[in-house]
Formats: structure tokens, C-alpha cells, sequence
């Protein structure tokens, strides 16, 4: 009996924590502020991701269908609460914070999901 291989999204993980550095990288180039701003974003998408990832492929299979449907939708729920956490805390706790470079990251992280499906192979 053959099974069906999982899916290797942990490389977009991978992706996005090397954009992260990168944009953080760039942003050092006008400040040390604009850079750990930059760094903060990165990981503020690239965390909530990583546990999406984590969730919602922990089960495989035609018997787990409900599943891996139900990791989905939990996972999803839980991405986008620990992103609007990290944002809060970001908000309240650092200063200086640069927003825009914050935003930078995040955004440039973010749309690293347009070419993860490529490095991936998914």
C-alpha cells in the first residue's frame, strides 16, 4: 500500500524567515531602528505561518479527512489571532518602532507566498 507524501511547506517557512533577514538586512542600510522594525514584521508573518503550516498538515490520509479539514480551519483561526497579537504587543511594547519599515516586513514577507509555491514545487 502506497501512501501520498506530505507536501514539503516547510521550505515556505524556510522562504520566509530568509526574507526576513534580508528585508531586515536592507532596512539596517537607514537605521538600527528601521531595521529590527523590519525584523519584527518579518516574523510577525512568518511565525503565525509557521504554526498554520505546523497545524494544518499534522494529519494525512482519506481516514482523516475531518481531519485535516478541521486543522485547517483551526489553524487558519490561530494564524491570524497570533498575527493580530504580535501586532498589539509590537504597537504597545517597542519603542522607537519605524511603522513603515515594520509594514516593509511584513509586506515583503507576506508576498514571498507568490513565489514559495515555485520554491516549494507544491
Amino acid at each position: 500500500m502506497s501512501s501520498i507524501p506530505r507536501p514539503p511547506v516547510y521550505r515556505v517557512i524556510i522562504l520566509q524567515l530568509a526574507l526576513t533577514l534580508i528585508s531586515a538586512a536592507l532596512a539596517w542600510m537607514h537605521s538600527d531602528v528601521a531595521a529590527y522594525s523590519a525584523l519584527l514584521g518579518g516574523l510577525t508573518c512568518a511565525l503565525p505561518n509557521a504554526y498554520f503550516i505546523w497545524r494544518a498538515f499534522r494529519y494525512t490520509g482519506a481516514r482523516a479527512a475531518t481531519q485535516v479539514v478541521q486543522s485547517f480551519y483551526q489553524g487558519e483561526s490561530w494564524k491570524f489571532v497570533l498575527t493580530a497579537l504580535c501586532f498589539g504587543v509590537i504597537f504597545q511594547r517597542v519603542e522607537p518602532l519605524n511603522v513603515l519599515a515594520l509594514f516593509a516586513g511584513f509586506i515583503t514577507v507576506q508576498l514571498g507566498h507568490i513565489a514559495s509555491a515555485r520554491i516549494a514545487n507544491l
